[in-house]
Parts: structure tokens; C-alpha cells; sequence
């Protein structure tokens, strides 16, 4: 056996015990799949990730774990691996993830990473099915914004609900689509913020309620843009703030760079706060 340290951090927070938990492991090398997957099991928090040496044009390739299966992609790792590997120091690097490499910058202790441009799918027609889903009436949900996935290398299925005291009734059931579903609205909590939103992946990614979703918000931001819900302009700025239902406290920042109605590039980012760490033999 090897012994193989991580560190935890959370991330999309300014403080400890809030945001969205990640372990980094910073030396993955010989470890196999099958254990990387039974490590995530075992530390059961939202996503592991094994730093691997680089091998095409990043500086790192990173696998990302929840506990039930490994993603292509996913915002907080992200965030939390790269502040891990930049030592906190203001810099950019690339890292190789499933979807490919994805840029990232650090600097004043924000973090902030490319993500790949959002791709619009399938429109859920049955909104009763989503709202009993949820344990909510019919008329929480916006009849004006269609009920519709859209990816930016993970699906999510994104609803809006008319106000905050929607949003906090929610009682999930079992979802009627295949993909996570991102419920939010635009009355928030604190005045600083653009929407309030929860996450529930289930069978999905193999957790329950997510407290921070940086996978989403590219793909959130599109959608708010290209149903009047936040207005165009050359740049949308977005802060989705989430996790407050169960004392995860989440602030998640986006950029939204528009040429006329074409996206060109979207930014998501946030702070990270160190926590601790230890070590496995494996």
C-alpha cells in the first residue's frame, strides 16, 4: 500500500464549514479507477479529485469523483483543485478534464474558470410532473420560462419558480427527468445576489442536494438570457447564491460574454477557504 494524501476545502464560500466540500488529492498516480471511485464513496462528500501528471496542453489532468460515478466536468472541483495546486498564489493554469482543458485564474483569493459554451436540449412538457416532483403546486412554477436541459458538459434540467418561499417548500420526490434539476427565482436572500436556487441530482450524479453547483452556471446563465430572465447585454453578470436551506452558505459569480445574441465565452467562479486534510493508504 501507498500512502496518498488530500486536502479538504470548501469552495464558493468565504468561510469554513460552508460551500460545497471537495478532497483533492494531489498525487492520483497509481491509483486505480475502481479505487478512485471507492475513495469518493468513502469521504462522502459532493466530489474527489485525483491530480494526475498532464497529458495533452494542460498542466494538470484531473479526475473528478462524486460517490457514485466519475464526471466529465464539474464547477467546484474545478475551483477547489486549482486553488489547491496554485498554493493560494495569483496565477492561471489549464487542467485536463474530461470535457478537455479548461483555463483557470486565481487571483485576491478568487477563482475563476472557463466553461465550455452551453448547448440547449430537450424541453419537459409535463410541468405538472416537475411540480409534484418538487412537492409544489402547479403555480409556483413560471409559466413564461419553458422547463428545459441545457449543458455545458453536464446536463441539468433548469425550472423557475416564482418566489423565494417556492424555492424553500421544496420536497424532492422522484424527478421525472434523467438529469439533475436546478430549481431557482430571482427573489434572494441577500440584496447582493441575482437568483436563489437548490440542486438535486439524485440517481443523476449519485448525491442528493447540491450546495454549490459551478457546473450549472454557465449553462443558468444562457438560459436566464435567452428567456428575458436576466437582460442581454455584451457582458450578463450573474451571482446565484445556494446551499442556504441546510447551512451551506453558497456564493457562485458568473460572466456571460454575448456578440449579439451569440454566446462567446462564460466565467464562473468564487472564493475557496482551506480546511484541513489527511491521508489514505491505498
Amino acid at each position: 500500500m501507498t500512502r496518498h494524501e488530500y486536502t479538504l476545502v470548501d469552495v464558493f464560500t468565504d468561510r469554513k464549514f460552508s460551500g460545497n466540500q471537495l478532497a483533492v488529492f494531489g498525487d492520483g498516480r497509481g491509483i486505480s479507477s475502481e479505487t478512485m471511485q471507492a475513495v469518493a464513496k468513502e469521504l462522502l462528500i459532493a466530489e474527489t479529485t485525483f491530480v494526475l501528471p498532464k497529458e495533452k496542453d494542460g498542466d494538470h489532468k484531473v479526475r473528478i469523483f462524486t460517490p457514485g460515478r466519475e464526471l466529465p466536468f464539474a464547477g467546484h472541483p474545478t475551483i477547489g483543485t486549482s486553488w489547491v495546486l496554485s498554493g493560494g498564489r495569483d496565477g492561471t493554469l489549464k487542467l485536463e478534464l474530461g470535457v478537455g482543458t479548461i483555463g483557470v485564474t486565481v487571483k485576491d483569493r478568487f477563482v475563476e474558470m472557463e466553461q465550455p459554451l452551453p448547448q440547449f436540449g430537450a424541453i419537459v412538457d409535463d410541468r405538472g410532473a416537475v411540480a409534484r416532483a418538487l412537492s409544489l403546486a402547479l403555480d409556483d412554477v413560471v409559466a413564461t420560462a419553458p422547463i428545459q436541459q441545457v449543458s455545458s458538459g453536464v446536463p441539468f434540467t433548469f425550472v423557475q419558480l416564482r418566489d423565494l418561499d417556492a424555492v424553500q417548500r421544496i420536497r424532492m420526490q422522484r424527478s421525472p427527468v434523467k438529469t439533475a434539476l436546478y430549481a431557482f427565482t430571482t427573489e434572494t436572500v441577500e440584496p447582493g445576489s441575482t437568483l436563489h436556487a437548490r440542486m438535486f441530482a439524485g440517481e443523476a450524479l449519485g448525491i442528493d442536494e447540491d450546495p454549490a453547483t459551478g457546473s450549472a452556471q454557465g449553462p443558468l446563465a444562457a438560459y436566464c438570457v435567452k428567456y428575458g430572465i436576466l437582460p442581454a447585454a455584451a457582458e450578463v453578470r450573474m451571482r446565484t447564491e445556494q446551499g442556504f436551506e441546510f447551512g451551506r452558505r453558497s456564493i457562485l459569480d458568473t460572466r456571460l460574454s454575448l456578440r449579439g445574441s451569440e454566446i462567446t465565452a462564460v466565467h464562473a467562479g468564487g472564493n475557496v477557504v482551506d480546511v484541513g486534510g489527511g491521508w489514505m493508504d491505498l
